[in-house]
């Protein structure tokens, strides 16, 4: 036997039953946000702090990029000293401490040579 179901027995679910609803209290209370205190904001017109003396720094990282990541593969691949001219004894100096440097995990680069140019 086949049980029957009446209309007036099925109970329906209201579509908006699955929304989920917020109330208002709830969604005023995410809307609010902290005042937060911003430190002020220097002004375009202030005069830029003095360039130091020293070297310029973005030309030696350009150097250093060109001349001797080119001179460490030149080197790991052929086995052969390789000379990298520099313009002058500040720039030597800077690149033989970043050779020195990598020549401890690098053996190829203790074939590389600074020369001032």
């Amino acid at each position: 036997m086949a049980s029957q179901t009446k209309p007036d027995t099925l109970v329906s679910k209201p579509a908006m039953a699955r929304i989920a609803v917020v109330s208002r209290r709830i969604r005023r209370g995410r809307e609010k946000r902290l005042k937060r205190d911003f430190p002020p904001i220097r002004p375009l017109a202030e005069p830029a702090p003095p360039a130091a003396s020293g070297p310029d720094l973005v030309r030696i990282a350009v150097l250093a990029m060109e001349g001797l990541g080119h001179a460490s593969l030149r080197a790991a691949f052929t086995g052969k000293e390789v000379r990298v001219a520099v313009p002058d004894a500040a720039t030597a100096a800077i690149f033989r401490a970043a050779i020195s440097e990598t020549a401890r995990t690098r053996s190829t680069d203790r074939l590389i040579r600074i020369v001032i140019d």
